[in-house]
């Protein structure tokens, strides 16, 4: 398979980064977040179900605001110890309620630091049976469109759009350039966050930006039109690769920017 190229096709100047953030719990911290937060335009906080606690929550968002983030909840499953990357057996009606009750904690913060919620965006194994299942899609569509329809749900295949439409709710296409993806443009889901090599994470963050593809494990590219880059604050060299993505993004004239400035 031939790398993919890193020079520009399109004219596109800015995009959306996102970080999966706070997930810590209790004395148990992220050693990156506070970095992270400098280099990235949104952040998803953990809401107590995957990970973060009380304190947490009110600690990243009062950083966020005063990085001048774009603020989501990142909904999981709940399952603190498996940090909601193993799957559960769950109906819609559970995904509707656990994301309702999430997005309303995060939320309590958000408006105590002076802010409104941005987007809300599942985590983990919840993110892939969401785009793997039209009724747990429409479950979290209807959880966000009950709470507030200018949230945006951040998910990973644009073929769902009609579903979140029914609901008057948005649909932010999001694309990974630090996993890994199989033929039919799912995650493929590592249960520990992996190390990845930075020199390749620029590379395909500029196919997903400029070209709307990836490229798959098996070396075929897969359709990714994406509005929003997602970078995990738990991976062993986090930094590194948000660093490199930085760098590299604005060497090339990419501005990294929120969804609520476009």
């Amino acid at each position: 398979m031939n790398p993919p190229s890193t020079g520009r096709s399109s004219a596109r100047d800015r995009i959306d980064v996102n970080c999966d953030i706070g997930e810590g719990f209790g004395r148990w911290r992220m050693p990156f977040d506070a970095e992270l937060m400098a280099m990235v335009s949104s952040v998803s906080v953990a809401a107590g179900f995957h990970a973060g606690d009380p304190s947490t929550i009110r600690r990243t968002v009062e950083s966020a605001v005063t990085h001048g983030l774009d603020i989501g909840v990142h909904v999981g499953l709940p399952d603190l110890q498996g940090f909601g990357r193993r799957r559960l057996d769950v109906t819609a009606a559970e995904v509707r309620d656990i994301c309702t009750y999430q997005i309303g904690a995060v939320d309590a913060f958000v408006r105590a630091a002076g802010r409104r919620l941005a987007h809300v965006k599942p985590h983990g194994a919840l993110y892939g049976m969401i785009a793997a299942d039209a009724d747990l899609a429409a479950a979290l569509a209807q959880s966000v469109a009950e709470f507030d329809r200018n949230l945006r749900i951040f998910l990973l295949r644009s073929d769902q759009r009609t579903i979140l439409e029914r609901y008057g709710v948005r649909l932010v296409v999001e694309g990974f350039p630090e996993l890994e993806y199989d033929d039919d443009g799912m995650l493929i889901l590592e249960r520990e966050k992996q190390v990845w090599d930075p020199k390749s994470v620029l590379p395909r963050a500029l196919d997903m930006i400029d070209r709307g593809f990836v490229t798959a494990r098996s070396g075929r590219r897969v359709s990714t039109p994406v509005e929003t880059l997602c970078i995990h604050s738990d991976g062993p060299n986090a930094l590194d690769i948000a660093q490199r993505l930085s760098t590299g993004l604005a060497e090339r004239g990419i501005r990294v920017a929120p969804l609520s400035a476009s």
